[in-house]
């Protein structure tokens, strides 16, 4: 289960990553063939979404392929059974 999902995250975060790419590099113009949406919005819009994909789906890999996991919750540890 546990191998499922990290091949889900890592999917996901590829996947944000692409999207966030095209959204931040390409014109607003090649993008609304298939984006109709974009025409409603500015370029710096359509920028701003795209840097923020990418930087989810870096927020998705990179934890796991770093080693850095995120920080244990802040609720105090149970107490042991003597």
């Amino acid at each position: 289960m546990n191998v499922t999902l990290w091949i889900v995250q890592i999917l996901l975060g590829a996947a944000f990553v692409l999207a966030g790419v095209m959204k931040s590099t390409q014109p607003k113009e090649k993008l609304q063939p298939n984006l109709p949406w974009v025409e409603d919005l500015s370029p710096g819009t359509v920028r701003f979404i795209g840097v923020a994909e990418l930087l989810g789906g870096l927020g998705l890999i990179l934890p796991a392929a770093s080693g850095i996991l995120p920080a244990p919750s802040s609720a105090p540890p149970a107490p042991s059974d003597p």
